[in-house]
Protein backbone atom coordinates (compact mmCIF):
# COMPACT_ATOMS: atom_id res chain seq x y z
CA UNK A 1 0.00 0.00 0.00
CA UNK A 2 1.42 3.43 -0.63
CA UNK A 3 0.43 5.23 2.43
CA UNK A 4 2.34 2.30 4.43
CA UNK A 5 4.97 1.96 2.04
CA UNK A 6 5.43 5.97 2.38
CA UNK A 7 5.46 5.95 6.40
CA UNK A 8 8.84 3.49 5.99
CA UNK A 9 10.37 6.04 3.98
CA UNK A 10 11.84 8.19 6.97
CA UNK A 11 15.40 7.25 7.00
CA UNK A 12 15.79 6.90 3.47
CA UNK A 13 17.71 9.08 1.26
CA UNK A 14 16.31 11.99 -1.21
CA UNK A 15 16.66 9.72 -4.32
CA UNK A 16 14.85 7.04 -2.53
CA UNK A 17 11.98 9.32 -1.63
CA UNK A 18 12.19 10.84 -5.44
CA UNK A 19 11.98 7.48 -6.92
CA UNK A 20 9.10 6.58 -4.22
CA UNK A 21 7.84 9.80 -5.20
CA UNK A 22 7.84 9.56 -8.91
CA UNK A 23 6.12 6.42 -9.21
CA UNK A 24 3.27 7.69 -7.17
CA UNK A 25 2.99 10.46 -9.76
CA UNK A 26 2.93 8.16 -12.44
CA UNK A 27 0.19 5.53 -11.12
CA UNK A 28 -1.38 6.08 -8.18
CA UNK A 29 -2.93 4.02 -6.51
CA UNK A 30 -4.53 3.84 -3.25
CA UNK A 31 -6.94 1.29 -1.65
CA UNK A 32 -9.39 3.70 -0.90
CA UNK A 33 -9.61 7.62 -0.59
CA UNK A 34 -9.47 7.60 3.06
CA UNK A 35 -5.27 5.99 1.98
CA UNK A 36 -5.09 8.94 -0.17
CA UNK A 37 -6.53 11.30 2.34
CA UNK A 38 -3.95 10.07 4.83
CA UNK A 39 -1.20 9.78 2.25
CA UNK A 40 -1.91 13.84 1.48
CA UNK A 41 -1.90 14.65 5.45
CA UNK A 42 1.75 13.25 5.90
CA UNK A 43 3.12 14.36 2.52
CA UNK A 44 2.05 17.92 3.65
CA UNK A 45 3.02 17.92 6.78
CA UNK A 46 6.36 16.73 5.55
CA UNK A 47 6.85 19.84 3.48
CA UNK A 48 5.94 21.85 5.95
CA UNK A 49 8.32 20.16 8.40
CA UNK A 50 11.39 20.09 6.32
CA UNK A 51 11.09 22.66 3.68
CA UNK A 52 14.65 23.73 4.60
CA UNK A 53 16.29 20.48 4.89
CA UNK A 54 14.58 19.12 1.39
CA UNK A 55 16.49 20.04 -1.44
CA UNK A 56 15.34 21.76 -4.32
CA UNK A 57 14.46 18.63 -6.71
CA UNK A 58 12.91 16.85 -4.01
CA UNK A 59 10.62 19.35 -2.81
CA UNK A 60 9.59 19.53 -6.31
CA UNK A 61 8.62 16.47 -7.08
CA UNK A 62 6.66 16.32 -3.89
CA UNK A 63 4.54 19.45 -4.69
CA UNK A 64 4.32 17.90 -8.27
CA UNK A 65 2.66 14.55 -6.61
CA UNK A 66 0.54 17.05 -4.23
CA UNK A 67 -0.55 18.97 -7.80
CA UNK A 68 -1.73 15.40 -9.51
CA UNK A 69 -3.40 14.13 -6.80
CA UNK A 70 -5.22 17.45 -5.98
CA UNK A 71 -6.97 17.31 -9.71
CA UNK A 72 -9.45 14.11 -8.43
CA UNK A 73 -11.58 16.15 -5.40
CA UNK A 74 -12.22 12.63 -3.72
CA UNK A 75 -9.91 12.14 -0.89
CA UNK A 76 -8.09 15.50 -1.61
CA UNK A 77 -9.32 17.30 1.13
CA UNK A 78 -6.48 18.52 2.76
CA UNK A 79 -5.57 20.51 0.40
CA UNK A 80 -8.04 22.87 0.85
CA UNK A 81 -7.52 23.98 4.39
CA UNK A 82 -6.71 26.79 5.90
CA UNK A 83 -3.16 25.13 6.68
CA UNK A 84 -2.47 23.93 3.40
CA UNK A 85 -2.66 27.00 1.81
CA UNK A 86 -0.63 29.06 4.20
CA UNK A 87 2.18 26.30 3.48
CA UNK A 88 1.43 26.55 -0.55
CA UNK A 89 2.08 30.93 -0.06
CA UNK A 90 5.26 30.33 1.71
CA UNK A 91 6.63 27.83 -0.93
CA UNK A 92 5.77 30.17 -3.72
CA UNK A 93 7.16 32.88 -2.20
CA UNK A 94 3.73 34.86 -1.49
CA UNK A 95 4.06 36.22 2.31
CA UNK A 96 4.71 40.22 0.99
CA UNK A 97 9.05 39.13 1.29
CA UNK A 98 11.23 41.58 -0.91
CA UNK A 99 13.16 38.71 -1.77
CA UNK A 100 11.06 37.05 -5.08
CA UNK A 101 11.39 33.76 -5.10
CA UNK A 102 11.11 32.06 -8.65
CA UNK A 103 12.63 28.22 -8.92
CA UNK A 104 10.73 25.24 -9.99
CA UNK A 105 9.51 24.15 -6.64
CA UNK A 106 8.04 27.75 -6.20
CA UNK A 107 6.24 27.11 -9.72
CA UNK A 108 5.03 23.90 -8.43
CA UNK A 109 3.58 25.59 -5.70
CA UNK A 110 1.80 28.10 -7.61
CA UNK A 111 0.44 26.11 -9.65
CA UNK A 112 -0.94 23.62 -6.82
CA UNK A 113 -2.69 27.56 -5.37
CA UNK A 114 -4.31 27.72 -9.04
CA UNK A 115 -5.87 24.23 -8.89
CA UNK A 116 -6.96 24.51 -5.41
CA UNK A 117 -8.58 28.29 -6.29
CA UNK A 118 -10.04 26.25 -9.52
CA UNK A 119 -11.51 23.75 -7.91
CA UNK A 120 -12.69 25.33 -4.54
CA UNK A 121 -13.76 28.30 -4.04
CA UNK A 122 -13.33 28.11 0.12
CA UNK A 123 -10.14 28.18 -0.70
CA UNK A 124 -10.22 31.91 -1.73
CA UNK A 125 -10.47 33.41 1.90
CA UNK A 126 -7.32 32.22 2.96
CA UNK A 127 -5.26 33.26 0.71
CA UNK A 128 -7.03 36.69 0.83
CA UNK A 129 -6.24 37.03 4.91
CA UNK A 130 -2.57 36.38 3.94
CA UNK A 131 -3.30 39.56 1.22
CA UNK A 132 -1.98 37.07 -1.82
CA UNK A 133 -3.29 40.05 -4.00
CA UNK A 134 -0.64 42.22 -3.28
CA UNK A 135 1.93 39.41 -3.51
CA UNK A 136 1.53 38.08 -6.90
CA UNK A 137 1.31 42.26 -7.53
CA UNK A 138 4.69 42.90 -5.77
CA UNK A 139 6.24 40.20 -8.10
CA UNK A 140 4.69 41.59 -11.13
CA UNK A 141 6.09 44.59 -10.80
CA UNK A 142 9.50 43.43 -9.41
CA UNK A 143 12.14 45.38 -11.15
CA UNK A 144 15.28 43.89 -10.20
CA UNK A 145 14.64 40.59 -11.05
CA UNK A 146 13.75 39.03 -14.34
CA UNK A 147 10.94 36.50 -14.19
CA UNK A 148 10.80 33.32 -15.28
CA UNK A 149 7.55 32.45 -17.83
CA UNK A 150 6.38 30.13 -15.70
CA UNK A 151 6.22 32.45 -12.63
CA UNK A 152 4.92 35.68 -14.92
CA UNK A 153 2.18 32.75 -16.34
CA UNK A 154 1.25 31.28 -12.91
CA UNK A 155 0.82 34.70 -10.81
CA UNK A 156 -0.97 36.54 -13.69
CA UNK A 157 -3.65 33.26 -13.07
CA UNK A 158 -3.68 33.55 -9.56
CA UNK A 159 -5.14 37.14 -9.89
CA UNK A 160 -7.50 36.33 -12.81
CA UNK A 161 -8.83 33.90 -10.37
CA UNK A 162 -9.36 35.54 -7.66
CA UNK A 163 -10.54 38.91 -9.46
CA UNK A 164 -13.51 37.30 -11.24
CA UNK A 165 -16.07 39.27 -10.24
CA UNK A 166 -14.71 41.35 -7.11
CA UNK A 167 -15.01 44.88 -7.97
CA UNK A 168 -13.50 45.83 -4.68
CA UNK A 169 -10.19 43.87 -5.59
CA UNK A 170 -9.89 45.20 -8.90
CA UNK A 171 -10.14 48.71 -8.04
CA UNK A 172 -7.61 48.55 -5.40
CA UNK A 173 -5.29 46.34 -8.26
CA UNK A 174 -6.18 49.87 -10.22
CA UNK A 175 -4.88 52.28 -7.87
CA UNK A 176 -1.94 49.95 -7.36
CA UNK A 177 -0.82 50.12 -10.68
CA UNK A 178 -1.62 46.74 -11.78
CA UNK A 179 -1.71 48.29 -15.53
CA UNK A 180 2.05 48.97 -15.71
CA UNK A 181 2.56 45.44 -14.44
CA UNK A 182 0.51 43.88 -16.73
CA UNK A 183 1.63 46.30 -19.54
CA UNK A 184 5.46 45.18 -18.81
CA UNK A 185 5.03 41.22 -19.04
CA UNK A 186 2.70 41.82 -22.56
CA UNK A 187 5.67 43.62 -23.80
CA UNK A 188 8.38 41.62 -22.90
CA UNK A 189 6.96 38.79 -24.10
CA UNK A 190 5.20 40.27 -27.62
CA UNK A 191 8.86 41.68 -28.00
CA UNK A 192 9.97 37.93 -28.53
CA UNK A 193 7.43 37.41 -30.53
CA UNK A 194 7.93 40.57 -32.87
CA UNK A 195 11.25 39.38 -33.25
CA UNK A 196 11.87 36.69 -36.34
CA UNK A 197 14.70 34.99 -34.99
CA UNK A 198 13.31 34.76 -31.05
CA UNK A 199 10.13 34.16 -32.20
CA UNK A 200 11.90 30.86 -34.39
CA UNK A 201 12.95 29.50 -31.31
CA UNK A 202 10.05 29.56 -29.04
CA UNK A 203 8.73 25.89 -27.89
CA UNK A 204 5.42 25.95 -28.83
CA UNK A 205 4.68 22.79 -27.41
CA UNK A 206 5.47 23.83 -23.89
CA UNK A 207 2.82 24.60 -21.59
CA UNK A 208 4.21 27.68 -20.76
CA UNK A 209 5.71 30.25 -23.93
CA UNK A 210 6.03 33.24 -24.65
CA UNK A 211 2.44 32.86 -26.54
CA UNK A 212 0.99 31.36 -23.31
CA UNK A 213 1.97 34.14 -21.12
CA UNK A 214 1.01 36.82 -23.70
CA UNK A 215 -2.54 34.83 -23.45
CA UNK A 216 -2.53 34.43 -19.87
CA UNK A 217 -1.96 38.44 -19.26
CA UNK A 218 -4.13 39.53 -21.97
CA UNK A 219 -7.16 37.53 -20.04
CA UNK A 220 -5.98 39.06 -16.76
CA UNK A 221 -6.65 42.37 -18.38
CA UNK A 222 -9.92 41.73 -19.88
CA UNK A 223 -11.49 40.34 -17.23
CA UNK A 224 -10.04 43.53 -14.81
CA UNK A 225 -11.40 45.95 -17.66
CA UNK A 226 -14.63 44.13 -17.78
CA UNK A 227 -15.01 44.48 -13.39
CA UNK A 228 -13.57 47.88 -13.65
CA UNK A 229 -16.60 49.30 -15.99
CA UNK A 230 -18.99 47.67 -13.50
CA UNK A 231 -18.13 49.29 -10.63
CA UNK A 232 -18.99 52.39 -9.22
CA UNK A 233 -15.22 54.02 -10.80
CA UNK A 234 -15.77 52.10 -13.55
CA UNK A 235 -16.06 55.15 -15.89
CA UNK A 236 -11.90 55.62 -15.51
CA UNK A 237 -11.28 52.17 -16.33
CA UNK A 238 -10.32 52.62 -19.87
CA UNK A 239 -7.66 55.21 -18.60
CA UNK A 240 -6.41 52.85 -15.87
CA UNK A 241 -5.23 50.61 -18.71
CA UNK A 242 -4.50 52.83 -21.41
CA UNK A 243 -0.93 51.67 -21.36
CA UNK A 244 -1.33 48.15 -21.93
CA UNK A 245 -3.02 49.35 -25.34
CA UNK A 246 0.38 49.47 -27.42
CA UNK A 247 1.34 46.05 -26.62
CA UNK A 248 -1.93 45.25 -27.89
CA UNK A 249 -1.36 46.87 -30.88
CA UNK A 250 1.80 45.93 -31.42
CA UNK A 251 0.57 41.77 -31.48
CA UNK A 252 -2.33 42.65 -33.54
CA UNK A 253 -0.35 44.70 -36.46
CA UNK A 254 2.74 43.73 -36.57
CA UNK A 255 3.55 39.77 -35.44
CA UNK A 256 2.26 37.93 -38.04
CA UNK A 257 -0.75 35.39 -37.73
CA UNK A 258 -0.67 32.06 -37.76
CA UNK A 259 -2.15 29.72 -40.53
CA UNK A 260 -5.09 29.06 -41.57
CA UNK A 261 -6.80 30.28 -38.84
CA UNK A 262 -5.45 33.91 -37.57
CA UNK A 263 -7.94 34.64 -34.58
CA UNK A 264 -6.32 32.08 -32.01
CA UNK A 265 -4.78 32.47 -28.48
CA UNK A 266 -3.15 35.66 -28.01
CA UNK A 267 -4.49 37.38 -30.78
CA UNK A 268 -7.94 36.28 -29.94
CA UNK A 269 -7.83 37.69 -25.92
CA UNK A 270 -6.03 40.54 -27.33
CA UNK A 271 -9.14 41.31 -29.32
CA UNK A 272 -11.26 40.87 -26.53
CA UNK A 273 -9.39 43.51 -24.69
CA UNK A 274 -9.26 45.77 -27.24
CA UNK A 275 -13.80 45.50 -27.65
CA UNK A 276 -13.36 47.00 -23.45
CA UNK A 277 -11.81 50.64 -25.04
CA UNK A 278 -13.78 53.22 -26.22
CA UNK A 279 -12.88 54.41 -29.45
CA UNK A 280 -11.74 57.99 -27.72
CA UNK A 281 -8.58 56.12 -25.88
CA UNK A 282 -7.98 53.72 -28.84
CA UNK A 283 -7.45 56.45 -31.04
CA UNK A 284 -5.17 58.43 -28.58
CA UNK A 285 -3.30 56.16 -28.07
CA UNK A 286 -2.99 55.08 -31.72
CA UNK A 287 -1.75 59.07 -33.10
CA UNK A 288 0.80 58.49 -30.01
CA UNK A 289 2.49 55.44 -31.60
CA UNK A 290 3.49 57.13 -34.92
CA UNK A 291 7.41 56.63 -34.27
CA UNK A 292 6.45 52.90 -35.27
CA UNK A 293 3.36 52.76 -37.36
CA UNK A 294 4.11 55.60 -39.84
CA UNK A 295 5.62 52.42 -42.00
CA UNK A 296 2.67 50.65 -41.51
CA UNK A 297 0.79 52.63 -44.32
CA UNK A 298 0.90 55.52 -46.80
CA UNK A 299 0.91 58.84 -44.65
CA UNK A 300 -0.84 60.62 -47.48
CA UNK A 301 -3.38 58.84 -48.58
CA UNK A 302 -4.07 57.19 -45.02
CA UNK A 303 -3.18 60.08 -42.27
CA UNK A 304 -4.38 58.71 -39.13
CA UNK A 305 -3.31 54.78 -40.61
CA UNK A 306 -7.15 53.86 -39.69
CA UNK A 307 -7.53 52.65 -43.25
CA UNK A 308 -4.69 50.66 -42.49
CA UNK A 309 -6.02 48.86 -39.11
CA UNK A 310 -9.78 48.35 -40.75
CA UNK A 311 -8.35 46.69 -43.75
CA UNK A 312 -6.09 44.43 -41.39
CA UNK A 313 -9.07 44.35 -39.10
CA UNK A 314 -11.40 42.75 -41.95
CA UNK A 315 -8.35 40.20 -43.55
CA UNK A 316 -8.78 38.57 -39.94
CA UNK A 317 -12.43 38.30 -39.93
CA UNK A 318 -12.19 36.84 -43.61
CA UNK A 319 -10.25 34.55 -42.78
CA UNK A 320 -11.20 33.13 -39.83
CA UNK A 321 -14.74 33.16 -41.18
CA UNK A 322 -13.62 31.06 -44.17
CA UNK A 323 -11.63 28.68 -41.89
CA UNK A 324 -14.04 28.60 -38.81
CA UNK A 325 -17.32 28.12 -41.20
CA UNK A 326 -15.98 26.13 -44.33
CA UNK A 327 -19.42 24.72 -45.98
CA UNK A 328 -20.64 28.48 -45.25
CA UNK A 329 -23.64 27.91 -43.37
CA UNK A 330 -23.68 29.07 -39.99
CA UNK A 331 -26.45 27.17 -38.96
CA UNK A 332 -25.05 23.26 -38.60
CA UNK A 333 -24.45 20.87 -35.67
CA UNK A 334 -20.34 21.70 -33.94
CA UNK A 335 -20.73 25.72 -35.30
CA UNK A 336 -21.79 26.71 -31.17
CA UNK A 337 -17.82 27.03 -30.13
CA UNK A 338 -17.86 29.41 -33.58
CA UNK A 339 -20.00 31.91 -31.95
CA UNK A 340 -17.80 33.39 -29.46
CA UNK A 341 -14.87 33.31 -31.54
CA UNK A 342 -16.28 36.19 -34.33
CA UNK A 343 -18.46 38.53 -32.38
CA UNK A 344 -15.56 40.32 -30.17
CA UNK A 345 -13.78 41.41 -33.57
CA UNK A 346 -17.11 42.15 -35.28
CA UNK A 347 -18.00 44.55 -32.18
CA UNK A 348 -14.30 46.21 -32.17
CA UNK A 349 -15.04 46.82 -35.95
CA UNK A 350 -18.33 48.36 -34.49
CA UNK A 351 -16.59 50.77 -32.45
CA UNK A 352 -14.26 51.66 -34.79
CA UNK A 353 -16.12 52.69 -37.52
CA UNK A 354 -18.85 54.80 -35.38
CA UNK A 355 -15.70 56.72 -34.48
CA UNK A 356 -13.87 57.78 -37.65
CA UNK A 357 -15.36 58.14 -41.38
CA UNK A 358 -12.78 57.01 -42.98
CA UNK A 359 -12.03 53.59 -41.47
CA UNK A 360 -16.34 53.34 -41.46
CA UNK A 361 -15.96 53.84 -45.46
CA UNK A 362 -12.75 51.56 -45.50
CA UNK A 363 -14.62 48.85 -43.61
CA UNK A 364 -18.16 49.36 -45.82
CA UNK A 365 -16.33 48.83 -49.01
CA UNK A 366 -14.89 45.78 -47.55
CA UNK A 367 -17.70 43.98 -45.82
CA UNK A 368 -20.86 45.27 -47.57
CA UNK A 369 -22.20 43.18 -51.05
CA UNK A 370 -20.00 44.80 -54.04
CA UNK A 371 -21.10 44.47 -57.39
CA UNK A 372 -19.80 40.84 -58.28
CA UNK A 373 -21.36 39.93 -55.08
CA UNK A 374 -25.61 40.87 -56.89
CA UNK A 375 -25.01 38.72 -59.67
CA UNK A 376 -27.06 36.68 -57.30
CA UNK A 377 -28.83 36.72 -54.10
CA UNK A 378 -26.54 38.66 -51.89
CA UNK A 379 -26.88 36.05 -49.05
CA UNK A 380 -25.60 33.23 -51.55
CA UNK A 381 -22.16 32.95 -52.01
CA UNK A 382 -18.45 32.45 -50.32
CA UNK A 383 -17.98 36.34 -50.42
CA UNK A 384 -16.81 37.69 -46.88
CA UNK A 385 -20.66 39.60 -47.47
CA UNK A 386 -22.70 37.06 -48.43
CA UNK A 387 -20.73 35.11 -45.26
CA UNK A 388 -22.29 37.71 -43.48
CA UNK A 389 -25.51 38.15 -44.10
CA UNK A 390 -25.89 34.41 -43.68
CA UNK A 391 -24.74 35.38 -40.84
CA UNK A 392 -27.53 37.92 -40.00
CA UNK A 393 -30.24 35.32 -39.22
CA UNK A 394 -28.39 32.67 -37.60
CA UNK A 395 -30.21 30.91 -34.67
CA UNK A 396 -27.08 28.56 -33.48
CA UNK A 397 -24.89 31.82 -33.35
CA UNK A 398 -27.09 34.41 -31.10
CA UNK A 399 -23.75 36.26 -30.40
CA UNK A 400 -22.16 36.56 -33.56
CA UNK A 401 -25.65 37.38 -35.58
CA UNK A 402 -26.25 40.35 -33.54
CA UNK A 403 -22.71 41.12 -33.50
CA UNK A 404 -23.00 41.33 -37.39
CA UNK A 405 -26.42 42.84 -37.75
CA UNK A 406 -25.20 46.11 -35.61
CA UNK A 407 -21.54 46.01 -37.17
CA UNK A 408 -23.49 46.25 -40.80
CA UNK A 409 -26.10 48.68 -39.56
CA UNK A 410 -23.62 51.00 -38.02
CA UNK A 411 -21.27 50.88 -41.77
CA UNK A 412 -24.81 51.59 -43.52
CA UNK A 413 -24.68 55.15 -41.62
CA UNK A 414 -27.59 53.58 -39.11
CA UNK A 415 -30.10 54.25 -41.70
CA UNK A 416 -32.51 51.86 -41.96
CA UNK A 417 -33.56 52.30 -45.90
CA UNK A 418 -29.89 52.34 -46.86
CA UNK A 419 -29.70 49.03 -44.50
CA UNK A 420 -32.16 47.35 -46.69
CA UNK A 421 -31.00 48.47 -49.70
CA UNK A 422 -27.48 47.65 -49.15
CA UNK A 423 -28.54 43.88 -47.61
CA UNK A 424 -31.45 43.52 -49.40
CA UNK A 425 -35.47 43.98 -46.88
CA UNK A 426 -35.79 39.78 -46.55
CA UNK A 427 -31.97 39.80 -44.86
CA UNK A 428 -32.57 42.91 -43.12
CA UNK A 429 -36.04 42.88 -41.88
CA UNK A 430 -35.66 40.54 -39.03
CA UNK A 431 -32.59 42.94 -37.22
CA UNK A 432 -34.83 46.31 -37.81
CA UNK A 433 -37.96 44.54 -36.17
CA UNK A 434 -36.02 43.36 -33.15
CA UNK A 435 -34.96 47.11 -33.13
CA UNK A 436 -39.00 48.62 -33.20
CA UNK A 437 -37.79 50.11 -36.97
CA UNK A 438 -40.81 49.65 -39.04
CA UNK A 439 -40.34 49.39 -42.75
CA UNK A 440 -42.43 48.30 -45.70
CA UNK A 441 -41.14 46.58 -48.45
CA UNK A 442 -39.54 48.70 -50.91
CA UNK A 443 -40.06 49.01 -54.42
CA UNK A 444 -37.18 47.71 -56.80
CA UNK A 445 -33.99 50.06 -56.05
CA UNK A 446 -31.50 51.84 -58.58
CA UNK A 447 -28.06 51.00 -58.59
CA UNK A 448 -25.37 52.21 -60.95
CA UNK A 449 -28.47 52.73 -63.04
CA UNK A 450 -29.13 48.71 -62.70
CA UNK A 451 -32.32 47.59 -60.65
CA UNK A 452 -31.91 45.41 -57.72
CA UNK A 453 -34.79 43.28 -56.64
CA UNK A 454 -35.24 44.75 -53.61
CA UNK A 455 -36.22 41.56 -51.46
CA UNK A 456 -32.86 39.59 -52.55
CA UNK A 457 -30.66 42.23 -53.29
CA UNK A 458 -29.91 41.06 -56.65
CA UNK A 459 -29.51 42.69 -60.50
CA UNK A 460 -33.22 42.21 -61.77
CA UNK A 461 -31.41 41.30 -65.21
CA UNK A 462 -29.31 38.48 -63.17
CA UNK A 463 -32.90 36.58 -62.34
CA UNK A 464 -34.00 35.86 -65.90
CA UNK A 465 -35.18 32.41 -65.40
CA UNK A 466 -36.19 29.37 -68.14
CA UNK A 467 -39.96 29.24 -68.67
CA UNK A 468 -41.78 25.78 -66.63
CA UNK A 469 -41.43 23.68 -69.29
CA UNK A 470 -38.27 24.63 -71.01
CA UNK A 471 -36.35 22.97 -67.55
CA UNK A 472 -35.22 19.72 -66.83
CA UNK A 473 -36.84 17.81 -63.57
CA UNK A 474 -33.04 18.53 -61.92
CA UNK A 475 -33.88 22.58 -62.52
CA UNK A 476 -37.30 22.65 -61.08
CA UNK A 477 -35.85 20.44 -58.28
CA UNK A 478 -33.02 23.24 -57.84
CA UNK A 479 -35.95 25.90 -58.02
CA UNK A 480 -38.09 23.95 -55.42
CA UNK A 481 -35.37 23.91 -52.96
CA UNK A 482 -34.48 27.75 -53.84
CA UNK A 483 -38.21 28.57 -53.10
CA UNK A 484 -38.24 26.33 -49.52
CA UNK A 485 -35.26 28.13 -48.40
CA UNK A 486 -36.18 31.47 -49.27
CA UNK A 487 -39.55 31.26 -47.45
CA UNK A 488 -37.95 29.56 -44.71
CA UNK A 489 -35.73 32.48 -44.28
CA UNK A 490 -38.49 35.10 -44.48
CA UNK A 491 -40.67 33.02 -41.50
CA UNK A 492 -37.39 32.94 -39.45
CA UNK A 493 -37.47 36.91 -40.11
CA UNK A 494 -40.66 37.28 -39.07
CA UNK A 495 -41.82 38.86 -42.43
CA UNK A 496 -44.82 36.19 -43.07
CA UNK A 497 -46.23 33.61 -41.26
CA UNK A 498 -48.03 31.07 -43.67
CA UNK A 499 -47.43 27.48 -43.44
CA UNK A 500 -44.48 27.17 -46.37
CA UNK A 501 -46.06 25.97 -49.49
CA UNK A 502 -43.21 24.07 -50.85
CA UNK A 503 -43.39 22.12 -47.95
CA UNK A 504 -46.94 21.47 -47.66
CA UNK A 505 -46.55 20.44 -51.44
CA UNK A 506 -43.68 18.11 -50.42
CA UNK A 507 -46.19 16.40 -47.70
CA UNK A 508 -49.34 16.16 -49.96
CA UNK A 509 -47.38 14.49 -52.03
CA UNK A 510 -47.97 16.95 -55.53
CA UNK A 511 -43.98 17.34 -56.53
CA UNK A 512 -43.65 13.05 -56.43
CA UNK A 513 -46.87 13.48 -58.95
CA UNK A 514 -45.13 15.82 -61.03
CA UNK A 515 -42.48 13.94 -61.52
CA UNK A 516 -43.89 10.58 -61.91
CA UNK A 517 -45.64 12.34 -64.78
CA UNK A 518 -42.67 13.77 -66.39
CA UNK A 519 -41.32 10.46 -66.61
CA UNK A 520 -44.22 8.39 -68.23
CA UNK A 521 -43.77 11.04 -70.75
Amino acid sequence: MVLEEYQQLDEKSSAFMQSFLGRVETKPEFSSTTEKRSFLKLLLNDLQNNREKWDEELKTKALSVVRILGRDQAGSDPLFTKQASMMFLQLAGLQQSEKIVDSPSSHEALKCICNCIFLKESVKPYLEEEHVVDSCLHVLQSEDHQLSLETQFLTCRVLFFLTVGRSDLVDSLIKSNVSGAIAKVLSANIAQLEDPVLRLKIDRNAAINPLTVTSEALKLLFNLLLVGARSQEGTSTNQAFVECLVPIFRLIFLVPYPEPQPLVAPYSQAIHALMQFSFTTIAQVWSEQSSWTHSLFDRDADEHGYKYMASTLVGVLDKSIHVLLPSGEPDQEGNESVDTAIAPLLLVLSTLAEGDLAFKHVTAKLMLPKEKDRLKPVHEGFGLSAYLIRLMTSTMMPQTRDAVCETLFVLCDKDANKFTQQLGYGNAIGFLVNKGIAMEAPPDSQHDAEQINPITGQFLSQEAMPKLEDMTDEEKEREAEKLFVLFERLKKNGIIQVENPIAKAMQEGRLEEIESNSDSE
